[in-house]
């Protein structure tokens, strides 16, 4: 059973408080294989889902923002549920992710990843830095959870 390990909200901030006004989220679930599923945040019509590369996820990530909520290009693909592997080249890829950028430096837009434990995002943050846009990160602090296979609640908490 796949399991969700990121909400990814993409909106604007508040100009004088900060946090996000979202307008959709992508959630990453994660177990077999991966899969980006993008939502409007004012209704559930449209929803895109995309299997990421595993190496260039958050390239993946923006990659959908930039196609599906700002609708620059590639919309005429037929996505859903089909892998970044299948539908482009390396090289077209790599082409792609730079136009990414390039056109997400002059947006006002900002990205918030909310990562929980297990996550394979938790492994690929720095690249998130990478990007122009305004962003926020947050990852697991504390976690208490029940462990079905040792019969025990466990805690844990970072030691940040």
């Amino acid at each position: 059973m796949a399991t969700l390990t990121a909400f990814i909200f993409v909106g604007t901030s508040h100009p004088n408080h900060g946090g996000i006004n979202p307008t959709h989220y992508i959630s990453l679930s994660e177990n077999d294989r991966p899969c980006l599923i993008l939502r409007n945040v004012e209704n559930n019509q449209n929803i895109i889902r995309i299997i990421p590369t595993v190496d260039c996820m958050i390239d993946d990530i923006y990659f959908m923002i930039y196609s599906f909520i700002l609708k620059k290009n590639y919309t005429n693909y037929d996505f859903n549920m089909k892998t970044m592997y299948d539908l482009f080249t390396d090289e077209e890829r790599e082409l792609i992710y730079n136009e990414v950028k390039t056109v997400l430096s002059g947006i006002d837009m900002k990205v918030v990843f909310n990562i929980l434990d297990g996550s394979t995002l938790l492994y690929k943050l720095d690249k998130i830095k990478q990007y122009p846009n305004d962003y926020e990160i947050t990852t697991p602090i504390f976690r208490k959870e029940y462990n079905q296979w040792s019969g025990k609640t466990e805690n844990k908490e970072d030691d940040k």
